[in-house]
């Protein structure tokens, strides 16, 4: 079976990103979005910029380093981690802000050095994998988020992860031809 193969029995249809509306400036002002690590970097960018965290575990010394996390493009399949955004919202709340969702062609998880997390990629039981091996993990019958915590995946759509917290982590950039919504 290939990654496409399993995108289409599963009824994948698209593979999301949220932002701000300054996110999405950006993106469409430079045609790709970028990864944290690199929005400081681009000269443009660094005046708009405004990342949804202020601070990031994958920047701390203890975290995984067996990639640079940080220049990955965190993404969800078929529905956004409501959880993560539910605290980006607060953290913005009294800003004048709003939200977009943007939508790109589930074809990008066949892109090379694309990763694949069963939870979020800071919870101390992730697995990460790159392949087809990793993109079945994340819909397991069973995905532990850390010691202690698991969750099922009892009667959730075949299109879903098992863990809502689940990441596609994207290497950075991530070109808007990909794009299909917003």
């Amino acid at each position: 079976m290939t990654i496409e193969q399993y995108i289409t029995d599963n009824g994948i249809k698209e593979i999301l990103h949220f932002t701000t509306e300054r996110g999405l400036t950006g993106c469409a002002s430079t045609g790709v979005v970028l990864s944290r690590k690199a929005l400081n970097v681009d000269q443009y960018l660094s005046y708009i910029a405004s990342p949804v965290s202020s601070e990031r575990r994958e920047a701390q010394d203890t975290f995984n380093k067996d990639e640079d996390w940080l220049d990955y493009i965190n993404l969800s399949i078929s529905e956004i981690n409501t959880s993560y955004f539910n605290a980006a919202k607060r953290w913005f709340r009294g800003e004048d802000r709003w939200w977009c969702i943007m939508a790109f062609d589930p074809i990008i998880l066949t892109h090379p050095k694309v990763y694949f997390t069963t939870t979020n990629n800071i919870y101390t039981s992730v697995i990460r994998a790159p392949g087809l091996a990793g993109l079945q993990s994340m819909f397991a019958d069973t995905i532990t988020r850390w010691r202690g915590n698991t969750v099922r995946r009892n009667d959730r759509p075949q299109r879903l992860t098992t863990c809502e917290q689940a990441e596609v982590l994207y290497p950075n950039p991530l070109d808007m031809k990909d794009l299909r919504s917003v």
